[in-house]
């Protein structure tokens, strides 16, 4: 049996060390704990990124999202069943946190800012944003330090001009994190767990699991329906 790291892993599953580490404490992935760390099975984990979805087109990722946000889709009814399918099976994912961040690339195209730290609380407060990922108060994650949220492609150039919000020289020196969209989705635990997962980063992937499985176990969407009955 060839076997990797867990750095190896995270590496090809595109997931933080963490999102392995919990992943095998888990279950779902197979591993022998030597020392300190464990050596995975690479055949497992060639099966496990074989299991996440193709990422959906913006048009129906914008769907997806409207649906899970109480709003129609806007798509065909066949569509809804299978977007309805694609839900269904965060109940039993092993990595629904993996699903979604494989589902939702395209709706919004993610970019990491920079802008003046005194200038963060008018950019939050700023109507053309709305305000998401660890920006959204169920993400437990709301900072000082950074402003994350939506902004619809026609109102980006403005924005950005405004409160010179410029590129980041580096991931670790943006503050303000900008999904670009047109239109922008609207704002839903989904939403907010999509956003979170895209970090890849421990903290922000467990709080990405929280806000899902909370959002499953409330939800009403992807709750299975009851079968319609005969008769009149």
């Amino acid at each position: 049996m060839a076997t990797i790291s867990v750095a190896e892993a995270a590496k090809r599953l595109g997931v933080s060390r963490q999102r392995v580490v919990a992943m095998i404490q888990s279950g779902s992935l197979p591993a022998v704990k030597v020392g300190r760390s464990y050596v995975i099975d690479a055949a497992a984990v060639s099966r496990h990124r074989g299991a996440v979805s193709r990422p959906l087109s913006p048009r129906m990722a914008a769907a997806l999202l409207r649906l899970a946000a109480h709003e129609k889709p806007g798509v065909s009814a066949s569509e809804v069943s299978r977007l309805r399918g694609r839900l269904a099976r965060l109940h039993d994912a092993a990595d629904p946190v993996g699903l979604v961040r494989g589902w939702l690339p395209g709706r919004a195209r993610r970019l990491e800012m920079s802008a003046a730290a005194a200038d963060l609380q008018t950019i939050a407060a700023d109507p053309r944003l709305m305000l998401a990922g660890v920006s959204d108060p169920r993400a437990g994650m709301q900072s000082s330090r950074l402003v994350e949220g939506y902004v619809h492609e026609a109102d980006a150039e403005g924005l950005f001009g405004e409160h010179f919000v410029v590129q980041a020289p580096s991931r670790s020196e943006a503050n303000v994190i900008v999904h670009v969209a047109d239109p922008v989705p609207p704002l839903s635990p989904l939403l907010v767990a999509a956003d979170l997962a895209d970090y890849r980063e421990g903290r922000e992937e467990r709080q990405a699991a929280t806000v899902l499985n909370r959002w499953i176990s409330d939800s009403d969407i992807i709750r299975p329906r009851p079968r319609a009955t005969g008769g009149r």
